[in-house]
């Protein structure tokens, strides 16, 4: 037994002697002149980067029609002497998005000291009579503002049902075909330049579709040959005194055309 513990002993100093023994890493010195430079460098950066070599001096907008520049840079607090490297473009598109009219936004600095502002903007396609109210609807269905009033040189469609509506969102109306109706013959209307007439469009009954201009009442009936029977329609109606009163039957472009005046 004294004989084991011994020989335990004798290894036990034998691997600490070897340890001893053993080549020590050096550690590695960087010398102190490399730090100080290192660190000038940065602060050097840093120095140019908040310099006023990048201060934003310009501030350009492009694609718009509906916006003032002032207006946009208020929203995103976008100002002339901003950093333009640490101005965050990303956010002021994400605010700028959120306004129904705003379909896309991108914000480029052009360097070094002009920030401009792009923008994908929604029009107002038609109206839509509710409760007393309008709502501006754009090419896609979608609200993009609720007034008192409209003005004339879009259509006011009658006839689509529904029971509310979310401000920047499509309006979910119970009778789709109708809503699909609207946008097709809104976007001919402008096609054909009839914005300058106060044109009504009922399309309640989507297999007998009416539209009123100026005073005259057109039957379109079904959206058949539809595109052919709006360029008629804006081809007759301009032959026609304002104040005249009177029925349009267009539903067959295959009988004479015949307007009928009402006393």
């Amino acid at each position: 037994m004294r004989k084991k513990r011994k020989k335990q002993m004798e290894d036990i100093d034998l691997m600490e002697e070897l340890e001893y023994y053993q080549p020590r890493k050096k550690r590695l010195e960087i010398p102190q002149k490399y730090v100080i430079v290192a660190v000038l460098i940065l602060l050097a950066g840093a120095a140019f980067l908040f310099s006023p070599f990048f201060a934003v001096k310009n501030i350009r907008v492009e694609n718009s029609e509906r916006f003032a520049t002032s207006d946009l840079c208020e929203r995103i607090g976008l100002n002339q002497g901003d950093n333009a490297i640490l101005f965050n473009r990303s956010k002021a598109e994400d605010i700028l998005r959120q306004d129904p009219y705003i379909k896309d936004a991108r914000l480029v600095w052009e360097f070094p000291d002009t920030m401009v502002i792009s923008l994908t903007e929604r029009k107002v396609r038609a109206y839509v009579p509710y409760m007393g109210s309008y709502l501006y609807i754009d090419e896609e269905g979608r609200v993009l503002d609720v007034q008192n009033v409209y003005t004339e040189g879009l259509p006011l469609v009658k006839g689509l049902v529904f029971s509310g509506f979310q401000h920047g969102e499509v309006l979910q109306v119970e009778n789709q075909e109708s809503l699909q109706v609207m946008l097709q013959i809104s976007q001919m209307i402008q096609k054909y330049n009839l914005t300058e007439f106060a044109v009504e469009v009922d399309v309640s009954n989507t297999s007998d579709i009416y539209a009123t201009v100026n005073q005259v009442q057109v039957h379109l009936g079904t959206m058949d040959n539809m595109d052919q029977k709006i360029r008629t329609m804006a081809a007759v109606v301009v032959t026609i005194p304002e104040e005249d009163r009177g029925t349009l039957d267009l539903s067959d472009l295959s009988k004479p055309i015949v307007f009928q005046y009402l006393l």
